[in-house]
């Protein structure tokens, strides 16, 4: 059983009259009943429960029903007899010669007195939520929850119990209303001449292949000293089931256009706009035309009508064998002609949404306690919830949203919903001692969970990232003349730096996303899963930093060279972290490749170091060659060249033991090349290797 919600009678707003409610919609007229309205239930999948009670005296009871409500109606009521418990038969007429007006009659078995209780579901619009959050310091804040209820019913709702609810029900527009005719095959015993192949498309056709109305050219009462005027004809709203057959939603009478004696006169926009649909699709098109009641030759006058809009499409440059003409010879108080598609296409059948995909959607009614009053064409404000709930005032840096910040968090408030029901997402106004702090828009917010709802942007909190990538080795596959095949791991690192700066200590959420492929590797502690990404508190104490590093992985197929220097420096790493996990024989071989290498390397900087000492040598020399080339002219520095003669020798022979010191460390050099690689040659992984790395 649900758990209801219940509020008093005195708290509801009545709006001003809602006639733009239904979105430019034309309102549907209501369902004229002597059955009172007790309990309406509006959901936010487009419909709205209904329920009425009744005492009959006799043995019926007549509703009224807009053919734009047949269907959804037909499609879910049940009537009730209180007293007994039983279903009350139902009948009403075919309606291919009624009018849009479709009266049910509820046949009771005998006359008597009898309590009924009339349940069903309709088309209405969506009611709207609304929230308020005030925050009272270290006290439990307070949340309302309001309802915005519209009331396009075409009736008053008088001393009715009114009621809010979300489902994950489904809803959707099914014909109930037209004929379906079944194609049968014909059987006879006598010899087949010859056999006919299957019919492709759909199992059934809907009495006289009406599979789309487009609208309907509606016939007006004259005025005085005036012709008769038809209402123009408009186009279906696309988002109207198109296998049904009620009628659209008609424009107003300052677009309809003139006519006389039932003749068209100027053109309209709404036969324009079937016409430039006709052009596009090729669709073809049937004109059905209705006689007005007093009208003798119904044939005839029915007839006339639909040729009347045949011309205005054909003026519009529709092809006249696209155009299909039938006079119905059936009257009608309200069309004087009606267009419908015959053939084609369907539209697909929309697809449930959520606010996430992932999301689970939830459920929840709430139901005022006493009954209330709104008058047709208005809209009310319900209060649906009034509680006291857990409450504080955090930090949230969102650097994923369309509306995110990557440079500095944004305010915002965490609290829980205290029901057992899902709230659905709508506007949050925040205050705090009666003072205005921001405006969010919540995320719907499942049953006994924490919501974020940021409000402000202080720039008090601000963030410097900084990323970064990296890889490492997992475990060894093959290994072939020097190039290993591995399992490895890429990373992707995001640094932050958080700055408080404010005058008191915050705690800020950052929300990360994880790359798809990717998993969260750090931080494992204190993380929460948040929709399709993760939250990570951090605390800021006063004008003060931190820094948080996220890093992610993802494994790869990787090929490394261990003869060069990147590869025998992630070898070393893949050792250092794995080394006890491999087979001895295997370890010791890699781990003589990688003392290789630094022998090698060692040898490499030796080399390195002896080419700079004889090039500096070298230098020397050539300046002491041109200072004793200089001194020969003069007699009185014999001493002096004598002494620069002396250290150009000394120099020329530290260069020369330079120059067979590097010729050795290239033998050193070349030795250990070919010892390298002969290991290379005979590196191999056995199995228990690969296993035992696992």
């Amino acid at each position: 059983m649900s758990r209801k919600f219940t509020v008093g009678p005195g708290l509801l707003l009545v709006l001003a009259g809602a006639s733009g409610c239904a979105s430019a919609r034309a309102v549907t007229p209501p369902i004229h009943t002597e059955a009172a309205l007790g309990r309406v239930v509006v959901y936010r999948n487009g419909v709205a429960y209904f329920e009425r009670r009744a005492i009959v005296k006799g043995n019926e009871l007549t509703l009224e029903v807009p053919g734009q409500r047949l269907d959804d109606f037909l499609k879910s009521l049940t009537v009730e007899d209180v007293r007994s418990g039983k279903l009350v038969p139902i009948s009403f007429p075919t309606l291919d010669d009624q009018d849009d007006e479709v009266k049910i009659r509820l046949e009771l078995p005998q006359d008597g007195t009898y309590e009924l209780k009339i349940t069903y579901v309709t088309e209405s619009p969506s009611w709207k939520p609304s929230y308020r959050l005030e925050l009272h310091g270290k006290e439990p804040a307070k949340l309302e929850a309001w309802a915005v209820v519209h009331n396009v019913s075409g009736e008053d709702w008088k001393h009715v119990a009114i009621g809010v609810g979300s489902t994950s029900a489904l809803s959707f527009k099914y014909d109930l209303r037209s004929v379906h005719f079944v194609d049968r095959e014909t059987l006879t015993d006598e010899t087949a001449l010859g056999v006919a192949p299957p019919t492709g498309g759909t199992p059934y056709q809907v009495a006289k292949k009406e599979v789309e109305l487009l609208g309907a050219v509606k016939r007006v009462a004259p005025e005085p000293a005036r012709a008769p005027r038809l209402e123009q004809l408009a186009e279906r709203s696309p988002k109207r089931n198109s296998h049904s057959t009620m009628p659209a939603a008609m424009p107003s009478p300052a677009e309809s256009f003139a006519a006389g004696g039932g003749q068209a006169g100027a053109r309209d926009d709404g036969l324009s706009a079937v016409a430039q649909r006709a052009r596009s699709t090729k669709q073809k098109i049937r004109v059905e035309g209705y006689a007005k009641p007093e009208d003798s030759d119904r044939k005839s006058a029915s007839l006339a009508n639909a040729n009347v809009v045949r011309d205005s499409l054909i003026k519009d440059g529709v092809p006249a064998e696209q155009i299909e003409v039938v006079g119905t010879g059936q009257s009608s108080t309200g069309d004087t002609a009606r267009v419908l598609a015959v053939g084609g296409e369907t539209p697909a059948p929309a697809q449930p949404t959520s606010a996430a995909p992932d999301e689970p959607l939830g459920d929840a009614y709430f139901l005022t306690q006493m009954p209330l009053d709104v008058e047709k064409n208005h809209s009310a404000m319900v209060n649906v919830l009034s509680s006291a709930v857990h409450a504080e005032p955090v930090y949230l840096y969102d650097p994923i949203s369309a509306r995110g910040s990557k440079r500095f968090a944004f305010r915002a408030v965490l609290f829980d919903n205290p029901t057992e029901h899902t709230l659905d997402p709508g506007p949050v106004t925040v205050y705090a001692d009666g003072q205005f702090l921001g405006e969010g828009l919540s995320d719907p917010i499942q049953p006994k969970s924490r919501a974020f709802v940021p409000f402000s942007l202080d720039r008090k909190v601000l963030i410097d990232e900084k990323d970064g990538t990296r890889e490492t080795i997992d475990r060894l596959v093959t290994a072939e003349r020097g190039v290993l095949t591995t399992e490895a791991r890429r990373f992707r690192t995001t640094e932050l730096e958080l700055t408080n700066r404010g005058l008191s200590p915050v705690i800020v959420y950052v929300r990360h996303a994880v790359a798809d492929g990717y998993t969260l590797e750090s931080p494992r502690q204190g993380v929460e899963k948040f929709r399709d990404a993760y939250l990570v508190p951090v605390k800021l104490a006063a004008n003060a930093s931190e820094k948080l590093t996220l890093e992610e992985a993802t494994p790869i197929k990787k090929s490394v060279d261990i003869r060069s220097e990147g590869g025998i420096a992630e070898l070393k790493l893949f050792l250092q972290a794995s080394a006890a996990r491999l087979e001895p024989n295997t370890r010791a071989a890699l781990e003589q490749v990688v003392e290789l290498h630094r022998r090698m390397a060692e040898l490499e900087e030796k080399r390195q170091t002896a080419e700079l000492q004889s090039e500096t040598y070298r230098t020397r020399i050539d300046e002491l060659n041109e200072q004793l080339v200089s001194l020969r002219r003069v007699s009185q520095a014999q001493a002096l060249s004598h002494s620069l003669a002396q250290k150009m020798d000394e120099s020329s022979q530290r260069l020369q033991k330079l120059t067979l010191a590097v010729a050795d460390i290239d033998g050193q050099i070349l030795a250990q090349r070919v010892t390298l690689e002969d290991r290379l040659a005979e590196l191999t992984l056995d199995k228990k290797s690969e296993l035992a790395a696992k």
